[in-house]
């Protein structure tokens, strides 16, 4: 007979439960995170099917339990809780949700890419980690001069030259320290978002899409990348409006009775995907297109957020055209693509 079983993943340890097909409970426990511990407790039970909610560190033990010889199924977080949301709440209790949504064939799911994916997701998060952190540092340089009224005349402050310049500027001894401090923190960040993208040029030879999606204004290497990387499979989507929706960029929509009106975007998705998106949209509207058209008319009756967050969603629908449907598409001279996701305007 076939057999399920649920896991609630904690930092340490996870709960398990594990049932037949009928519901009948065959063991519970706590297991350690450790795959010793876990090839014992399954040890007398093969090809086991498993429940696993998607939390930020469900890739070791997905990968650790397909190892072993069993199907993993990862479950969609929010979903899980919109469906089967209870008044009492323990670990127990999750997993054995987390199984009886199995059995049932009701388990809402989650995608889970190949591990190349799953790699490429990583290193270009890190990369945006950095990139942050070094705009701290350099906001942080900044308020330095406000604090002293003295400025890098006629130059970046932080290009090479500027550097040499900030470098020299005459400040009070526990500013200095912090000075050479900023300048040595932003040097290192430098250097390691600079190996970062020599490693990328040389990805982006394994991904014949890049060059189409590169030559989109806005778009370069590093931002086709992250796009490839968060979509993952493009066949996974039928349609362009389900890949609006995993983006989180399809509006949402309030309907109570005779009452039905609109809200903002989703938010539900890939928020990675959502920000290179609207990164993106800002170079395409400075370039007359069909595009720039739809912004500034969007722009007078709705304002600038609304207005380039629909761009992005159009975007993306063009982008949905050059990926699924391998057709060229730019958005400074092609006319937008017909879809069934909601434009927005």
């Amino acid at each position: 007979m076939e057999q399920y079983a649920g896991l609630d993943l904690h930092k340490s340890m996870s709960v398990i439960v594990v049932k037949d097909q009928a519901g009948q409970l065959i063991r519970e426990g706590r297991v350690p995170n450790d795959p010793h511990a876990l090839a014992a407790f399954f040890h007398d039970q093969s090809s086991l099917t498993i429940a696993l909610e998607a939390t930020t560190n469900y890739t070791w033990m997905y990968d650790t339990l397909e190892a072993l010889g069993h199907t993993v199924q990862l479950a969609h977080p929010l979903k899980v809780r919109a469906i089967a949301s209870a008044r009492i709440k323990t670990d127990r209790i999750d997993a054995g949700i987390l199984c009886d949504l199995l059995r049932g064939n009701l388990l809402p799911t989650s995608y889970v890419p190949p591990p190349p994916i799953r790699a490429l997701r990583e290193l270009l998060r890190h990369r945006i980690r950095l990139v942050h952190d070094r705009t701290r540092v350099k906001n942080r340089l900044t308020v330095l001069l406000a604090k002293t009224n003295q400025t890098v005349p006629g130059t970046d402050p932080f290009g090479v030259k500027g550097r040499a310049l900030l470098a020299a500027l005459p400040l009070p001894p526990m500013l200095a320290w912090q000075r050479e401090d900023g300048l040595s923190q932003l040097e290192a960040l430098n250097h390691q978002i600079k190996r970062i993208d020599a490693h990328l040029r040389d990805l982006a030879r394994e991904h014949p899409e890049v060059p189409r999606l590169t030559a989109i204004p806005g778009i370069g290497i590093f931002s086709a990348l992250l796009i490839l990387a968060e979509i993952g499979d493009i066949q996974r989507f039928p349609s362009a409006k389900q890949l609006v929706g995993y983006a989180g960029l399809a509006p949402g929509l309030y309907q109570s009775g005779g009452t039905r009106h609109g809200r903002g975007i989703t938010r539900q998705g890939s928020r990675y995907l959502r920000w290179i998106l609207v990164e993106a949209s800002q170079h395409v509207i400075r370039h007359p297109g069909p595009l720039r058209s739809t912004y500034l008319r969007l722009a007078r009756g709705k304002g600038h957020g609304k207005a380039l967050v629909a761009v992005a969603r159009k975007l993306l629908v063009g982008l949905y055209v050059v990926l699924h449907d391998q057709h060229a598409f730019c958005p400074t001279t092609t006319p937008l693509p017909v879809s069934g996701a909601r434009s927005g305007d």
